[in-house]
């Protein structure tokens, strides 16, 4: 009966019946210790479902309080890049304006040294030079 009992084939009444002979005998074996148990009922498991619960819906919080901290650090990140970006483009563009402007003095300074600069003579050779005296031809 036993090995009908462990293969689920017994019948309410043969399970009772079953149990009222394993607590017969009173000798100590996995058929009595498992009786005994169902006998007590669920005694210690009273809270187990609202233990359960309650864990579950700890873990959730804490998943969305990890979810709401990596949206958070994420925004700030994005946030931080939008202005560095931003700062970046307003020193480019200073920095752009400043070489221009520096372009357009040099080109100005260019001119004018180009006007107030002598004509530049056509060759000339030496031929003798005293301290009083200069031989030049052209």
């Amino acid at each position: 009966m036993l090995n009908r009992y462990y293969k689920g084939e017994t019948s309410l009444e043969e399970e009772a019946f079953l149990r009222e002979h394993v607590f017969e005998e009173n000798e100590p074996s996995p058929e009595l210790d498992a009786f005994s148990f169902y006998e007590g009922g669920i005694s210690g498991l009273e809270g187990l479902e609202e233990e359960i619960f309650l864990s579950v819906k700890n873990k959730e919080k804490r998943k969305r309080s990890l979810t709401r901290r990596i949206f958070s650090i994420t925004s700030a990140a994005a946030v931080l890049l939008i202005a560095l970006g931003v700062y970046l483009d307003f020193r480019d563009k200073k920095i752009r304006e400043i070489e221009n402007r520096f372009f357009v003095m040099e080109q100005a300074m260019y001119q004018v040294s180009e006007r107030i600069r002598p004509v530049e003579q056509e060759e000339m050779l030496v031929l003798w030079v005293d301290d009083n005296v200069e031989i030049i031809i052209n």
